[in-house]
């Protein structure tokens, strides 16, 4: 707030202010990120502790830990070979509806093989699909303004997170997560199918 101002910093106030406003398919497809971002943190923060409430041992835990850090290189390596062979619009679609199906089956599990398949599969997800939401954002906003804020959009969720579903755990169990978890991903699929992966006239 205190950042001295000068002529500079008002002349890019001043471009930025001309600058035409973000489209809908921009917020749309802003706020589902946000979402998958929440659902992502809010499961994700208590894998390690509905494990261990459940009686798996620390060493099984920490095995799948393991495997999901290797299997999270997978991802990133797979979207870019698939970013040409793939709609956008399809995979933004159906990454809350996976997402959502392995948070339950990670909040329902209660023997181990599950449990364990849904928390190495459950980052992975979140990867894939932000590869191609950031796509999307970079054609429908030239600007750079929307491609820009995508660490905010994870940051939101990863802060929110770990409290909306630790106050979940409190008060309704781990199952709340899951059923949680669903309904925003509803809400980010509702809000993914509203998005025209076009890009916009510069």
């Amino acid at each position: 707030m205190a950042f001295p101002r000068s002529q500079a910093n008002e002349a890019v106030d001043g471009e930025c202010a001309q600058q035409t406003p973000l489209s809908w398919s921009v917020k749309f497809c802003v706020v589902g990120v946000t979402l998958m971002s929440l659902v992502q943190a809010m499961t994700f923060s208590f894998v390690e502790r509905m494990g261990t409430d459940r009686g798996f041992s620390v060493e099984a835990i920490t095995g799948v830990f393991i495997a999901l850090g290797l299997f999270n290189l997978v991802p990133p390596a797979l979207a870019a070979a698939l970013e040409k062979r793939l709609a956008a619009n399809w995979v933004l679609v159906l990454g809350p509806i996976v997402q959502a199906c392995i948070a339950l089956l990670i909040t329902l599990s209660v023997e181990f093989v599950p449990f364990a398949a849904g928390a190495i599969l459950f980052t992975a997800v979140m990867i894939f699909t932000h590869t191609f939401a950031f796509g999307t954002l970079a054609r429908l906003d030239p600007t750079g303004r929307a491609t820009a804020a995508t660490p905010a959009m994870l940051m939101v969720g990863s802060a929110i997170g770990p409290l909306l579903g630790g106050t979940l755990v409190k008060f309704f169990g781990y199952t709340s997560l899951g059923i949680f978890a669903a309904l925003l991903g509803l809400i980010a699929v509702s809000l993914f199918r509203q998005v025209r992966a076009q890009p916009v006239p510069a």
